[in-house]
């Protein structure tokens, strides 16, 4: 999908398919888009759609570490719409959390199951500041985040809401202050926050890792 230039037909049988869900197909390839150009980094290789497929998941898919080349986003809007991102912007933000992973793909995070939760709340985080910086709507994220459960590979839905919420609050104000936005200093802001909650983050891995 969006490897090449849709034909009429094409173009019409996708918009059909996404009539129900509220975005257009050129919706869905600008939110991605505005999600890379927030980070500065191209476009993946491939943008996947698999509403229909059975268990579909939205995610990002990466073969080579540090490089963007191989990078593919995957889409699943009827799980997407499940969780209250039934809008441009909250599509967007969505993908803000995939691209975040892309920038990340040659991080590696302290804790539990090498930092596993970390690896999501970091982006959870440039979520957040992305919509501080860019005055975007994070209400229906958030939301869709407070209804979901955790588990061994993602954080309980209140954690990565306040994560986003600090992104959202911080960002701004080290803009303000004259810190330069770098991923480096967005992930050290992130990681002193982690380091400030810390106790509460392993108080709720205890439920799921049993330790």
């Amino acid at each position: 999908m969006f490897n090449h230039r849709p034909t009429m037909d094409e173009f019409l049988k996708l918009s059909q398919r996404y009539k129900k869900f509220g975005l257009t197909p050129e919706e869905i390839q600008a939110g991605i888009k505005s999600a890379c150009d927030f980070f500065n980094i191209p476009m993946p290789r491939l943008i996947q759609d698999l509403t229909n497929h059975p268990d579909g998941q939205t995610c990002f898919i990466n073969w080579y570490r540090g490089s963007y080349a191989d990078d593919v986003i995957c889409f699943n809007m009827q799980q997407l719409v499940d969780m209250k991102v039934d809008s441009k912007d909250a599509f967007s933000l969505v993908m803000t959390h995939e691209c975040g992973h892309r920038v990340l793909q040659n991080t590696q995070f302290p804790g539990v199951n090498n930092g596993q939760w970390e690896s999501e709340l970091c982006p959870d985080f440039f979520m957040g500041c992305r919509a501080g910086l860019w005055n975007m709507d994070i209400s229906k994220v958030t939301l869709g985040l407070l209804l979901t459960n955790g588990s061994q590979s993602h954080p309980d839905g209140a954690l990565r809401a306040m994560f986003i919420r600090h992104g959202q609050y911080v960002a701004p104000e080290m803009s303000r202050r004259g810190i330069p936005l770098t991923i480096q200093n967005l992930i050290n802001e992130f990681m002193a926050f982690r380091q400030q909650n810390l106790a509460e983050i392993q108080n709720q891995q205890r439920k799921h890792y049993q330790f």
